[in-house]
């Protein structure tokens, strides 16, 4: 058996040793916190939504939302979750696993192939890609799913850009290609990876190692440039959807104050967390920013050997990429989220993998390093310990800080005598086996289970069909597990859990409510019968924390679809909002919030009384029925005396069309950003069109974007054809 197969049975066997045991003791294994709430969530909705052949409109996100720019990010681009949507949903849990599995033994296998490619031999890449493949970062990032499509796609790039590089053929397309596959698979990680690759470039042209020259960047930067070009489709939907979400509010660039984070962060060098979400040493920190780059058994010490000895373009990209780990350089690799995150830290990790690998290689004695580096990081760890006790570990589960300990010092101390010449590398092998497995064993027995609140969950609450009739409400009075449960169980829902919101929704809720739990989880918690009102509410499940479900039919519930007849200009409106003693909601829904007036409705005195009870009779009056949300939008069917303004409660876009019986009409952003119609007297059949706006225009640049990959790949053969000839 062969270096590269014995890789791939040693990542099986890992798993299965880290994964099956927590399966037999819980039950289920990805059932629980993020991976619940979005992961398997999104997966669904992804499956769902590509077997219309029309994935424009997404009913169960929120209120309704671009489906493209929702899940981009998430699902809608990875290989991955094609295979889970060709799969029933009824074995959801399994082929989760099993792309989990598939996704680790592609890292482990490109890695490998990259080291082979950077001269390290047979057996040390072996060793050197299972450190990759189960680095501290791949560990954490089991709490998602998205995260190892872009280190894939990272390792792809390098290896393309080592062959044009070294002029081998096809450099040039195979760089167009992986640019493509960096931005297509995520283009949030993207912005890390093409940033990261573009230092590593400039250190590899200053090497001397090879034959750089304008010529090969301008090559370089095309190719990268054409891979952008190709992706257009996905890009320019996404814009018109980033264009207009919070996460452009969000903190951005550099971020030079968070000095407990840095702490954190350099904690994350030498040792990982059990828990992505949790801090772990340093009170005040986010352990979620950290995303520790740290590799099992060896971590730092290979590669600040390596840096010791050499003066190279690899010893100089270590250096730099450890500055730049460090806040506030760190918020260089962000777009539209905190700069403190550092998802970019598979990048890192692999140049210490690289490093270490070198000097495994170099067979040479590393005793007083070693030992240098085993005191130097258990100093440091010790002193985070006591950061705990002394703050009375109130940061942390005992047990568990008490395992991740003796993990790390295990881990040590197997370090420390390999240096001295006292374990071989066999064994050597085994410790790094074991810390990864406990590694696992304790991250994932951290995650806590919800898997008796989801079987719950999918067992009480009713799967919707495909006709939506009415938006369902699901409450719970802890946590926020069931934000999605209209994901899951496929039915559209006012509450939510999402990264991606529409900055107009955001302000609706902050405003009507004056009170919102958090950017990316759609929950009001005032004024809610007013709210259910407004958003046709007509399914209430409340849930409590163990998983106990009561449904019950909102008392106020309005149809999809209904008609005003006065209205209270935007601005007026808006002064309101600073007046914590004014219901909003009440207010939006007793008179429609416009721009502007509309002849077929009055202006509403704001002095006069009103209460819910005769409002919601008053708006119960002339209502759509035969109301029917699609994946491209909606259609409902109205029968009015005279002209009205007919409200609905889905989002506005630029990318709807309305037409009554056919002919096209005008859309008008009514309660902050919801839609409305000003429909005439009789009975009318009303269709909302929608198709993602920009996507039109991106799939004419992505054709562009093939034809001149064509190009580059005929120019790249015509090259090849002609060093044969001379030849």
């Amino acid at each position: 058996m062969n270096e590269m197969k014995k890789l791939l049975f040693l990542t099986l066997f890992t798993l299965a040793l880290a994964l099956l045991p927590i399966m037999a003791l819980r039950g289920d294994l990805w059932l629980s916190s993020d991976f619940l709430h979005q992961e398997i969530s999104f997966i669904l909705e992804t499956k769902r939504m590509l077997a219309t052949g029309a994935p424009w409109w997404s009913w169960n996100t929120y209120l309704g939302s671009d489906f493209i720019g929702s899940y981009a990010f998430y699902t809608l681009t990875s290989p991955f979750v094609w295979i889970n949507c060709l799969l029933p949903e009824s074995l959801i849990g399994y082929s989760v696993a099993i792309t989990f599995v598939l996704k680790f033994l592609c890292m482990a296998w490109l890695s490998w192939f990259y080291l082979r490619k950077m001269g390290v031999s047979r057996e040390v890449s072996a060793l050197a890609s299972y450190l990759f493949t189960f680095s501290s970062f791949n560990i954490a990032s089991l709490y998602y799913y998205h995260f190892y499509e872009p280190i894939i796609v990272f390792l792809l790039l390098l290896i393309a850009v080592e062959r044009l590089l070294r002029r081998e053929r096809w450099g040039m397309t195979c760089v167009t290609i992986a640019s493509f596959a960096v931005v297509f698979v995520n283009f949030y990680f993207a912005i890390g990876t093409l940033i990261f690759t573009l230092l590593y470039v400039i250190f590899r042209a200053l090497s001397g190692e090879i034959d750089f020259s304008f010529k090969v960047a301008a090559r370089g930067l095309v190719a990268v440039l054409v891979g952008v070009l190709m992706c257009s489709a996905l890009l320019f939907p996404v814009m018109n959807q980033m264009l207009v979400t919070t996460r452009v509010d969000a903190q951005s660039g550099i971020d030079a104050v968070a000095f407990l984070n840095i702490i954190e962060r350099f904690r994350t060098l030498f040792m990982p967390k059990v828990l992505e979400g949790t801090t772990v040493f340093v009170p005040g920190g986010s352990g979620s920013f950290s995303n520790e780059a740290c590799i099992a058994v060896f971590g730092l010490s290979l590669a600040m050997i390596y840096a010791w000895r050499h003066r190279d373009w690899l010893a100089a990209l270590l250096i730099t990429s450890l500055i730049f780990y460090q806040t506030p350089l760190n918020g260089v690799f962000t777009l539209f989220t905190n700069p403190l995150y550092t998802r970019w830290a598979y990048a890192l990790t692999l140049v210490i993998v690289l490093c270490s690998a070198r000097v495994l290689d170099e067979n040479r004695s590393v005793k007083r390093g070693v030992v240098s580096y085993s005191i130097i990081a258990s100093a440091i760890v010790l002193v985070f310990v006591a950061l705990v006790v002394c703050n009375g570990g109130i940061h942390f589960p005992g047990p568990r800080f008490c395992a991740l300990v003796v993990l790390f010092f295990a881990g040590i101390i197997a370090l420390a005598l390999w240096g001295c010449g006292k374990l071989p590398m066999r064994w050597l092998k085994v410790a790094v086996l074991a810390c990864v497995v406990g590694q696992m064993w304790l991250f994932l027995l951290n995650l806590g289970s919800d898997s008796l609140s989801y079987k719950t969950l999918m067992g009480k609450v009713e799967r919707g069909s495909d006709v939506v009739t009415s938006r369902t409400d699901f409450r719970a009075d802890k946590g926020f597990l069931y934000f999605n449960a209209g994901l899951l169980r496929n039915r559209a829902s006012v509450s939510g859990y999402h990264s991606v919101i529409m900055r107009d929704v955001d302000v609706f809720l902050r405003t009507a409510t004056h009170d919102f739990w958090a950017k990316n989880k759609l929950r009001p918690n005032i004024h809610q019968d007013e709210m259910d009102a407004l958003l046709s509410v007509k399914e209430i499940y409340d849930i409590d924390s163990v998983g106990n479900i009561e449904k019950r039919v909102n008392r106020y519930f309005i149809p999809m679809g209904f008609a005003f007849d006065k209205y209270i200009l935007e601005s007026d409106f808006l002064k309101l909002r600073e007046m914590e003693d004014v219901n909003l909601p009440l207010l939006m829904l007793s008179a429609m919030v416009s721009g502007e007036g509309h002849e077929c409705m009055s202006k509403m005195n704001l002095s006069e009384p009103i209460d819910l009870d005769s409002v919601v009779a008053k708006r119960r009056e002339f209502t759509a029925t035969d109301f029917k949300g699609t994946s491209t939008g909606f259609t409902a069917k109205v029968n009015l005396p005279s002209t009205k303004m007919m409200f609905f409660s889905v989002p506005y876009s630029k990318g709807f069309t309305a037409t009554i019986d056919g002919n096209v009409v005008p859309i008008y952003k009514a309660n902050l950003c919801m839609m409305a119609l000003k429909v005439p007297g009789g009975k009318h059949s009303i269709v909302f069109d929608y198709f993602p706006p920009g996507l039109r225009t991106g799939m004419w640049l992505s054709l562009l974007g093939l034809l001149l990959l064509l190009i580059i790949f005929f120019g790249d053969k015509s090259k090849i054809t002609a060093h044969r000839n001379k030849r």
